[in-house]
């Protein structure tokens, strides 16, 4: 039988692995921004590429700030051409007291 100071310890254990298994993990795509129409570009030719880069941030702390920019030059990295159309995309990833932002660049390759 279990008397009232047991109950309380269990229901407070209960309660706080119930709040950590609810609070677990969730997946949001914040925005998507595509870029304006290049009328340079010849439609029809070329390849797309892709890159992305991630941050992960713990109780607010960010641990690189610069993933934007390594997105950017990976991408750069995969056309020797001209690039054209590019497509931003905000991802995050929420964990238990942190998350992962991640970018996704595409963009049309050409020549």
């Amino acid at each position: 039988m279990l008397d009232l100071r047991s109950f309380r310890r269990f229901a407070t254990t209960f309660g706080m692995l119930l709040s950590v298994a609810v609070s677990g993990c969730s997946y949001s795509v914040h925005q998507q921004y595509i870029g304006s129409m290049d009328p340079d570009a010849r439609y029809g030719k070329g390849k797309w590429v892709s890159a992305d880069a991630t941050d992960f941030v713990i109780l607010g702390f960010q641990m690189d700030t610069a993933y934007v920019n390594k997105a950017y030059a990976k991408l750069s990295h995969e056309c020797q051409g001209r690039l054209a159309q590019i497509t931003t995309e905000h991802v995050t990833s929420y964990n238990f007291l942190s998350y992962e932002q991640k970018i996704i660049l595409r963009g049309l390759c050409q020549g």
